[in-house]
């Protein structure tokens, strides 16, 4: 569950990704599978699950092409297998030739075939541990805006001032950025540089990290505070000046209340994640079950051919006699 999702990603895995997303919902898949956790570098709460659903797609894309190589070879077999005709192995030896490369590709059909079934089971886990930390997701972040408003209280009540709360829906675009810039871009928006005297967002960034969750839900609540003063002074001519620096080192000492919002050494139980070390585990089973020695699939193949060619070799009674 450590380290940091991979910066570069490829189509498969945006595609894997948009796809888990897009089977949480059937009446709006769309919009979840285009939306915060399939951006390209989100920031904190949003970060984190979306690093789990990376780790989850990473598992299916690290075996799924092992399992349609095997079926293609399978495939392959058994069309040579097919097109021998029994009845042109005239001796006991050349029978047992074809029962024992028939026999092999059997064990290599069950063996695969296993290993089918583990990756159904493994996906199907998957999806619904997607579903769950979707679900999780949104009550998280939900419960980040509390939090973020009661920061702000204790902030506003220990320095003794009081920013009314706007507009619900504008200071939702707030609480609920997924992103550093969705911050920086409210922040011009708004014109808060010009009402605070400097770039709130920017000296935020000095001292906390977006990547993590309890930092990014300071910001949060610090560029809230901020927009909530840049209206009262808009609305009300406040003179009173801000002091953009005092009060973010008094959110920042509040940082425990976001911190308490999850166990970050617990993911499983923070996004209610079923078998997640499972998972793990099946995925690399799989990889280890479907490493084929291609040596062996060589030879069989070769054995295939040998005994193919003495069959094309040979006509069937029934036409010699007409013959």
């Amino acid at each position: 569950m450590t380290g940091e999702p991979p910066i570069y990603e490829n189509s498969w895995q945006t595609m894997v990704r948009k796809s888990l997303l897009a089977t949480v919902s059937e009446k709006n898949p769309l919009a979840l599978s285009n939306g915060p956790l399939s951006q390209d570098n989100p920031a904190g709460l949003t970060r984190m699950a979306k690093h789990i659903i990376d780790l989850q797609t990473s598992s299916i894309l690290s075996v799924a092409d092992e399992i349609w190589l095997a079926i293609l070879e399978i495939q392959d077999l058994m069309a040579i297998r097919n097109s021998i005709n029994e009845n042109h192995m005239h001796t006991e030896e050349e029978a047992n030739k074809l029962l024992k490369a028939t026999n092999s590709v059997q064990n290599l059909i069950e063996h695969i075939s296993e290993q089918e079934d583990k990756y159904i089971q493994l996906t199907e886990s998957i999806n619904n541990n997607t579903i769950h930390l979707v679900q999780s997701y949104l009550k998280l972040v939900q419960k980040s805006g509390d939090i973020a408003e009661e920061i702000i209280d204790l902030v506003s009540k220990e320095a003794g001032i009081n920013y009314p709360k706007q507009n619900r829906g504008v200071e939702n675009m707030i609480l609920h950025a997924t992103s550093f810039n969705e911050l920086l871009q409210f922040s011009i928006n708004n014109t808060l540089q010009i009402h605070t005297q400097i770039e709130p967002t920017q000296l935020a960034a000095n001292s906390l990290d977006f990547k993590r969750y309890d930092d990014f839900l300071c910001m949060q609540s610090y560029i809230l505070l901020c927009y909530r003063y840049a209206m009262s002074r808009a609305i009300r001519t406040e003179s009173a000046t801000f002091d953009t620096k005092g009060l973010l080192k008094k959110i920042i000492q509040h940082k425990d209340k976001a911190t308490a919002l999850l166990n970050p050494e617990d993911q499983e139980k923070t996004f209610a994640l079923e078998d997640f070390s499972k998972q793990q585990n099946t995925c690399q089973q799989l990889k280890l079950a479907l490493d084929v020695n291609p040596d062996y699939i060589a030879k069989l193949t070769k054995k295939l051919n040998e005994v193919r060619d003495l069959s094309d070799s040979r006509k069937d009674e029934s036409t010699e006699a007409a013959a």
